[in-house]
């Protein structure tokens, strides 16, 4: 059988409702939990600016916060007239740093100012840890003037996860001409999953491998339920129409390469086709190897 030579072991660990109160609203295929906490002005400690609740909602009828800049190349620290007006909103642990058990956080922010255009670095998000050099810093560069833009940040990508501390926002008044007055609506916070099993990616390592190989390496990105997650996923090995393995293999959340262990399955030179949940198009994934004579057999 195909073995995972890394121990997949399945970390079960359910938040739903843990970090909201509620449980997830399960839209379409996914699952999606709403943290309207952070859209509570409250929340957030603003300097050299204010924040405010939102007139309107979101798009999507969640509640929304204003974050008001007055751009002032004059005020500001002593040591920094022209400085970074913020906010930061403090994590409640562990109850708002479950994060590891989805797939992407979301928010959605309209940005209006009051002359000229938002530059090219208008607003950094960061996701805090008590380390400088864990932080996670995230330019919004994909803001665009008087409309509603969604940010979408892959869980998978953030670093240290089960240490973040805060969120923040801010800007860097070097960027914008003095006397500009911006404001940023922002809200919709959420965390977001697939409601079921599925892989986000499967990329195939060793696209080429000899002849005896021992195993085959691919990474897995994994997104889903963690207790749906633990039901393993199923795969095929074929060789053209010819199936030659069909297993399923344990799997956690998250990116992992690993090694599929084909060295009792003497393939010959030819081409392969790895599949995971086959006869289901909408999670089939599919990726190519080649299995060569190595060298050592052209000497021979």
């Amino acid at each position: 059988m195909i073995a995972l030579r890394s121990t997949l072991a399945v970390a079960v660990c359910l938040i739903a409702g843990a970090l909201a109160g509620d449980q997830p609203e399960v839209v379409g295929k996914e699952e999606i939990l709403h943290l309207d906490q952070f859209a509570l002005p409250a929340r957030w400690a603003p300097a050299e600016a204010t924040v405010d609740a939102a007139e309107e909602p979101t798009p999507g009828g969640r509640p929304a916060l204003r974050l008001h800049i007055p751009v002032d190349h004059h005020a500001g620290e002593a040591k920094y007239p022209i400085g970074w007006p913020r906010m930061y909103a403090e994590l409640q642990r562990p109850a708002e740093t479950g994060w590891a058990d989805w797939d992407r956080f979301e928010f959605d922010i309209h940005s209006t100012m009051s002359v000229g255009q938002l530059p090219k670095s208008p607003l950094t998000f960061q996701i805090l840890c008590p380390d400088r050099h864990q932080n996670n810093v995230v330019n919004l560069d994909q803001l665009e003037l008087g409309q509603w833009v969604t940010v979408s940040l892959p869980v998978s990508d953030l670093k240290h996860l089960p240490e973040l501390a805060r969120l923040g926002f801010n800007i860097s008044e070097s960027n914008y001409a003095d006397q500009v007055v911006l404001d940023f609506r922002i809200g919709g916070f959420r965390l977001i999953r697939s409601a079921e099993c599925a892989l986000a990616d499967m990329t195939i390592q060793t696209p080429v491998v000899y002849r005896g190989a021992a195993e085959l390496r691919v990474e897995l990105d994994v997104v889903g339920p963690p207790d749906n997650v633990s039901r393993g996923i199923p795969f095929e090995l074929r060789q053209g129409e010819t199936l030659l393995r069909r297993e399923t293999l344990p799997a956690r959340r998250g990116k992992r390469l690993v090694s599929l262990e084909i060295g009792e399955l003497k393939l010959a030179p030819g081409d392969y086709a790895l599949t995971a949940f086959p006869g289901d198009p909408e999670r089939q994934r599919e990726g190519t190897f080649r299995v060569v004579p190595s060298p050592w057999e052209e000497k021979r």
